[in-house]
């Protein structure tokens, strides 16, 4: 009956929340069972006749009245129109880079989740210190012997207490366990994206990338080598557009939740992403935004 004034052949279907249009799959299942395209019957279970008041979204996880997914043409321009068009642009460009990434069914919903601020960023400078350490301790992972001169260095350059504790524990143990020389192998990912950041590499690899060795080489190219002077390097860096660093922290958090809800519901990954280097660029990022007021390194959240 919800028909009655809308043509019901113009008609666009899309969450009243987060604007998630259905694609076909069959995401909703009944009491009695049946999986099925909810949109194909307009909310009632073809095998038992059920019929459903409430739509969930797969976007955003809300339930909202089923006749009001039914948006007539004027409707969805009105929508679009809505809102600070400067967090819609966002909330269009973040979830595009999702959909190519193979993430489907993620949308925002809450257009203040978008209205972030660089005022809590780290430094530059500080920045630059934490890619520098991120740079030693990954290859300090494959050249263990090179640790002891890479303290020094450290030290030298006066940036060693910068260092965290768990990364001071590992350039002082004399046998580090195998999961933790595995685990900090993906520092690297870290430096380099931080690099991104300083404009010391031009483009990011996409997550799903399979070689990336030439843009290691452009981060090798312009940072100092280790053992090298970094007074002056440290004091000329700047950020590049920050916008571009918060959408690549959005993209990578709203992956990890992706990963996370794989996990929890024993799905299957649509995606190609490394999540090593998915979970590494969410991290830091974090990091240097200063995410849920964190300061140092150990007790960066990546939690969603």
């Amino acid at each position: 009956m919800f028909f009655r004034k809308k043509k019901k052949n113009n008609l666009v279907i899309q969450c009243t929340v987060c604007e998630w249009r259905p694609d076909g799959g069959k995401y909703w299942a009944c009491n009695c069972g049946h999986v099925w395209n909810t949109f194909k019957s307009h909310g009632k279970c073809p095998k038992c006749e059920t019929q459903y008041v409430k739509t969930w979204c797969p976007g955003c996880g809300k339930s909202t009245p089923h006749k009001d997914w039914y948006k007539t043409p004027e409707e969805i321009i009105a929508i679009e129109d809505s809102g600070d068009p400067i967090l819609r642009k966002r909330k269009k460009s973040l979830e595009s880079r999702l959909i190519g990434y193979g993430i489907k069914n993620y949308r925002v919903s809450h257009l203040g989740y978008l209205n972030y601020s660089p005022d809590s960023f780290q430094t530059p400078y500080e920045a630059g210190c934490r890619m520098m350490i991120l740079y030693a301790i990954s290859h300090a992972v494959h050249s263990l012997e090179d640790r002891p001169e890479i303290i020094q260095w450290l030290k030298e350059e006066m940036i060693w207490d910068r260092v965290s504790q768990s990364e001071k524990a590992f350039l002082e143990d004399p046998n580090p366990e195998e999961e933790i020389l595995m685990d900090l192998s993906w520092r690297i990912e870290s430096a380099l994206t931080l690099g991104w950041c300083l404009n010391k590499v031009e483009t990011l690899p996409k997550l799903d990338a399979k070689h990336n060795e030439g843009v290691f080489e452009e981060l090798q190219r312009n940072i100092p080598e280790i053992g090298d002077s970094l007074m002056l390097f440290l004091t000329n860096l700047e950020f590049r557009n920050t916008e571009e660093i918060l959408e690549e922290n959005l993209v990578n958090e709203l992956a990890t939740t992706y990963f996370r809800d794989l996990f929890l519901n024993g799905q299957k990954d649509q995606t190609k992403i490394n999540r090593s280097t998915s979970y590494e660029r969410h991290q830091v990022l974090n990091w240097l935004r200063q995410f849920m007021d964190i300061e140092e390194w150990d007790e960066t959240d990546t939690s969603t």
